[in-house]
């Protein structure tokens, strides 16, 4: 059974005569009862009958005419929808992040999208960490990818800029210079969960800087390690972007900095609408560093 016999059916039955369908579709009266045998040989039924006054429904046709309106109607709507995406009116944009460039970098860049395609949404996935992000990537979740640089990344990958990475502790480190190791070393520690990435971060850091952190606390969560910290539990490294306003005081840059490249990647060149969003990510002011505008001697994990 092919749409197009549907079509033909339901045309004849509105039209009420073979030949008034015909001239509608643009077809010959014999092409037209050619098309409407097969249909009948295939569902092994009459569908029309044509009488002296004229065209009447088999109870088959009258089973089937309902049957074929819904799926003309499907198939109009199915079109239409894809009409609508590829013209950029309807559809979504999928981005798989982590969960601290979530909360941090990508807010504004929503409601900037929101503001310019209203009827398209921007549907959000975060991971704890890179690897997962990087995996889910390569598994086919996702339109657009946005984390750390990842490895050995054949797809197209833009960077964004850097973001950097803070100690943050209880103190107000207005008037303070930045932390250096010998501080670290001594300091105790809300280290992070293995799942979560910036155990990672803090796993880099004490290996560059060549100290062990003394650990009093552990947490999967950036923002129950910016708590810890500001209470005193301890000291913790978190995305200067991860830090609420009200507490830019409690933290201190780490040496000449460290920063971490932000990009957007994906497997394949993104589609048009996907492409904007990501378009859209280098137009705004995000939080973050550009390349050429970090200091001098400054760290990049």
């Amino acid at each position: 059974m092919q749409l197009r016999q549907l079509e033909y059916l339901v045309t004849i039955w509105d039209a009420g005569s073979f030949s008034a369908a015909a001239a509608q579709l643009y077809l010959s009266q014999p092409s037209l009862s050619q098309q409407m045998r097969a249909l009948e040989r295939e569902l092994g039924v009459e569908l029309l009958e044509r009488g002296r006054h004229g065209l009447s429904l088999t109870p088959a046709g009258r089973v089937l005419l309902p049957h074929a309106r819904q799926v003309l109607d499907a198939a109009r709507d199915a079109v239409d929808a894809v009409r609508q995406v590829s013209e950029n009116r309807l559809g979504d944009v999928h981005v798989l992040t982590v969960r601290s460039v979530a909360s941090g970098v990508l807010p504004l860049s929503a409601a900037r999208w929101h503001t310019l395609y209203p009827t398209i949404m921007l549907r959000l996935h975060d991971f704890s960490h890179r690897r997962e992000l990087e995996a889910a990537t390569r598994g086919g979740q996702g339109d657009l990818s946005i984390g750390p640089r990842p490895s050995e990344w054949d797809g197209p990958v833009v960077s964004l800029g850097y973001e950097e990475m803070v100690l943050v502790g209880p103190g107000d480190y207005r008037q303070h210079s930045p932390v250096d190791p010998r501080e670290m070393a001594t300091a105790d520690w809300v280290l992070y969960e293995a799942e979560q990435g910036m155990s990672e971060i803090v796993d880099w850091l004490s290996a560059v800087m060549d100290f062990t952190p003394r650990a009093v606390a552990r947490t999967g969560q950036v923002a129950a390690a910016l708590s810890f910290a500001v209470e005193g539990t301890g000291v913790a490294v978190t995305p200067a972007n991860a830090v609420p306003g009200g507490w830019a005081h409690h933290t201190r840059r780490i040496g000449p900095g460290v920063f971490r490249e932000i990009v957007a990647y994906s497997r394949r060149e993104p589609t048009d609408l996907v492409t904007r969003y990501r378009d859209l990510l280098g137009s705004i002011e995000l939080p973050l560093t550009a390349g050429d505008e970090l200091p001098a001697g400054s760290l990049r994990c």
